[in-house]
């Protein structure tokens, strides 16, 4: 199989974890080792479940993360009707795992159908299938006084039918406010710096600490809340499904900073894909870095500690490892076709048949002199070098 083995990108990943396995344990390769393990797990879209009332615009929310137009909306009307775990794709690529729930406390059934009688039976029957990774509660700011106890009430009973069906995953929630730009006074900016602007931003960060101090205070929800952030989510998109955001009606705040906590306390082997699904630069590239600086460890280690009985040389297999993950993180396939354009396209000239097999000696072009892959210090630079200008090609602001 090794023969043939980078003309499949499971293969790469069935080597890698054979590499990782040959070394001996070292405290200071645990964490490099870690965070590998960490990327390949994280190869599966991420799931969030999104609770909270009718109209407070959690469908709005799953968009303006996303930068996509996901989940169907409506301006007047509750829209999502049955809770399911929804695969949006991108370009064919999965993208997110979303449970996009019927709001709670309803006035009127929503416009698409649901055999569930209420919200909470409804949300029951998608939990019992699958976990989510990161759960947001989301309540529009202006109504943080208003029969959120309630809400609060019905989510507590979410929860624990969600310990009862997996107790053994880690649970983390996220308040959400959203609508923040409906907060007094009203004429107000939220991008501003005028005085009536620092009025309304005041008055967000109380309704912030009101909504932190309620979810405390049920004690079903409290050890599982991470933070509250206040945002707003309104944007106008292109027509039709997946159509981007328009440029000149771009009015999302706070969104970044949502996506960081998210990040923060989403579950390391998630963390990736996290940040694959929503486009945020930074937020890619510092994923990027960690797996670099883990690939480039793992190079050194493994050219200095040649692992008996590979026909394929193991640096080259986490050069592969690598550039696919970094080509991933932007939204590519993780396959050989991303190394193809990356080799071909990003300026690395070597024909389409030498893209998988030849990386090795590619990495070494971006180092004249540097000698053969037998030198460990040769295996770090290479990796190191290989590793930069997949990010510079993968995730730059201009791609």
């Amino acid at each position: 199989m090794e023969e043939v083995a980078l003309n499949r990108a499971e293969s790469v990943l069935v080597l890698v974890s054979k590499i990782i396995k040959t070394i001996p344990f070292s405290s200071n390769l645990q964490e490099s080792i870690d965070n590998i393990r960490s990327s390949i797990q994280s190869l599966r879209a991420p799931r969030i479940m999104v609770m909270g009332r009718s109209r407070s615009g959690k469908s709005a929310l799953i968009n303006a993360i996303c930068g996509l137009k996901v989940a169907q909306s409506s301006d007047i009307k509750p829209e999502t009707g049955e809770a399911e775990w929804k695969t949006y794709r991108h370009n064919g690529v999965e993208l997110v795992y979303i449970l996009d729930t019927r709001g709670l406390q309803e006035a009127q059934a929503p416009r698409q159908k649901d055999k569930a009688k209420n919200p909470f039976e409804s949300i029951k029957i998608a939990i019992a299938d699958k976990y989510p990774d990161i759960i947001l509660v989301v309540c529009k700011a202006t109504e943080v006084h208003a029969a959120l106890q309630e809400d609060l009430r019905i989510c507590e009973s979410i929860i624990q039918e969600i310990q009862k069906i997996h107790a053994h995953e880690k649970l983390s929630i996220i308040g959400v406010l959203t609508q923040c730009d409906q907060v007094a006074p009203p004429r107000a900016d939220l991008f501003g710096d005028q005085e009536k602007d620092k009025r309304k931003r005041k008055n967000i960060e109380e309704c912030v600490r009101d909504f932190y101090k309620y979810i405390q205070e049920k004690e079903g929800l409290r050890n599982y809340l991470k933070d509250v952030v206040g945002t707003c989510a309104d944007a106008e998109y292109e027509e039709g499904y997946f159509g981007l955001i328009l440029p000149d009606e771009d009015y999302r705040w706070n969104i970044d900073k949502l996506i960081e906590i998210m990040m923060e306390y989403t579950p390391q082997n998630r963390r990736g894909s996290l940040a694959r699904m929503a486009p945020v630069k930074a937020t890619q590239r510092g994923v990027a870095e960690t797996i670099k600086s883990a690939c480039v460890v793992l190079a050194g280690v493994v050219s200095a500690n040649p692992i008996p009985g590979m026909s394929i040389a193991p640096v080259l297999v986490i050069q592969t490892f690598m550039v696919m993950y970094i080509g991933w993180l932007s939204g590519r396939d993780f396959s050989q076709e991303t190394i193809k354009d990356f080799l071909v396209t990003g300026g690395v000239a070597v024909g389409s048949n030498a893209a998988a097999i030849g990386l090795a000696d590619v990495a070494l072009k971006f180092l004249p002199g540097a000698g053969s892959l037998a030198s460990s210090a040769a295996s770090v630079a290479a990796t190191q070098g290989l590793g930069d200008a997949a990010i510079a090609y993968f995730l730059t602001e201009k791609r």
